[in-house]
């Protein structure tokens, strides 16, 4: 199989660039402090930057006891006004940590011998915040009665945008019954921006759930990993704007029977989408048993054009292979919405 390199697009974005090299710096256990003044150091990261109306956003408050001992000391998030408490993942929590009564403040305790406190919060815009608006969120670390020897860097803040939405929108046409081994089908899966604001769309992830394997022959856009194909978009997508990529199958006669399944999704979330139900969308085929009449030859594949629409490309380029690989054609469809 041909390897490709992960390109910039399906990461995370910055947000979580930040969030990666936090957890490695700050995280990790280390040795309690000696005896000395006491310092402690206030922290904060967003797992995203922007987040819709309505939307949620991921925030890791860190706190560290950088020298000396303190009988007690942790942090607080403190939230600002349209954002209210959600909940507190374990998984990526090392402290003891409760909301406020009106979820606008969470406390964490440190754990015992522990030089670190950190938490992951997730926290909800209140929908009638306007777009534009910019939240500020503040981490503060407390030491209790225990004097801070270096009070300057107990206290960090944060900003969040708030932007107008764009709901990305998946689905599959396909065909409503039982297709035949040894023919030809065509499926198609739509992603539509519904807006009502311009969106990036980056990437778009195929689990493909088949017991046929798959080799070489990927469209330059797209590659594999265990189970699943990446396919490059890197486009902005107008509200009403339309990624159409198909998908042409060909199931062998050892198919006959079965059901197989791809799930499209979107490698990450879009923080801007209000609608994370439609961010998915699974094609279930149905090979009907074969007949004494139907063809047995042919494999299987899967053809792949990706990229916003504007006007049909010209020319595609097919890579056949045979005895139930997959197969992947190149053939960009473009339209607007």
């Amino acid at each position: 199989m041909r390897t490709r390199r992960r390109r910039g697009c399906l990461t995370a974005g910055a947000g979580a660039a930040t969030l990666s090299l936090l957890a490695a710096t700050t995280t990790a256990a280390r040795a309690a402090p000696a005896a000395g003044p006491v310092d402690v150091r206030a922290r904060q990261a967003f797992v995203n930057a922007s987040a819709a109306p309505g939307g949620t956003i991921g925030v890791r408050p860190t706190a560290e006891l950088l020298t000396g001992q303190a009988p007690r000391w942790g942090l607080t998030l403190t939230l600002p006004q349209g954002v209210a408490y959600v909940r507190t993942y374990e998984d990526g929590t090392d402290g003891d940590c409760a909301p406020s009564a009106d979820g606008r403040i969470v406390k964490c305790t440190a754990k015992d011998g522990k030089a670190d406190v950190a938490a992951y919060v997730l926290v909800e815009v209140d929908a009638d915040v306007a777009p534009g608006t910019t939240l500020t969120f503040t981490t503060t670390a407390d030491t209790g009665d225990t004097v801070d020897a270096q009070p300057g860097n107990d206290t960090v803040t944060g900003k969040v945008a708030v932007r107008t939405p764009a709901d990305l929108g998946f689905a599959w046409e396909a065909p409503s019954g039982p297709v035949a081994v040894g023919e030809g089908v065509t499926t198609r899966l739509v992603v539509t921006n519904h807006g009502p604001a311009p969106v990036r769309l980056d990437a778009v992830h195929f689990s493909m759930g088949t017991d046929y394997g798959t080799e070489s022959g990927y469209e330059k856009d797209c590659w594999a990993e265990p189970d699943v194909l990446i396919c490059d978009v890197l486009e902005d997508l107008a509200p009403g704007a339309t990624v159409t990529i198909p998908f042409a199958w060909n199931f062998p006669k050892e198919a006959a029977g079965t059901t197989h399944r791809v799930q499209a999704s979107l490698p990450t979330p879009t923080p801007n989408d209000p609608d994370r139900s439609n961010d998915e969308a699974t094609l279930v085929l149905t090979v009907a048993k074969a007949s004494s009449t139907t063809s047995t030859t042919g494999g299987w594949l899967a053809e792949v054009g990706a990229g916003p629409v504007m006007a049909a490309a010209a020319g595609a380029t097919a890579l056949t292979l045979t005895g139930g690989a997959l197969v992947l054609l190149r053939n960009r469809s473009r339209r607007t919405g």
